[in-house]
């Protein structure tokens, strides 16, 4: 007996789910890691603005290359943040 497969495959996606929204950013601690691409440090640094703004106190790392992984550094700097925000640049 032959069996041949189908190799389209199926798959059946389950949705995501979305992560709770804080209230407020008041308090909160939020990193912005710079992934070296062109652009993306003036993409944080408005996001910046705007996240102090809102009470939001902050802690930027920069990645050499966005092909590289993130120097020990700068995971140490941002592991106890709340939330942390990649600028994609490029």
């Amino acid at each position: 007996m032959i069996v041949v497969h189908d190799p389209r495959g199926g798959r059946i996606a389950a949705s995501p789910t979305l992560a709770a929204r804080p209230s407020s950013l008041a308090g909160l601690r939020l990193g912005l890691l710079d992934n070296g691409k062109e652009k993306a440090d003036a993409l944080l640094r408005r996001t910046a603005e705007l996240l102090e703004a809102d009470g939001a106190t902050l802690t930027f790392a920069r990645k050499p290359s966005f092909s590289r992984v993130a120097p020990q550094e700068a995971i140490d700097a941002l592991k106890m943040c709340d939330i942390v925000v990649t600028g994609l640049g490029g």
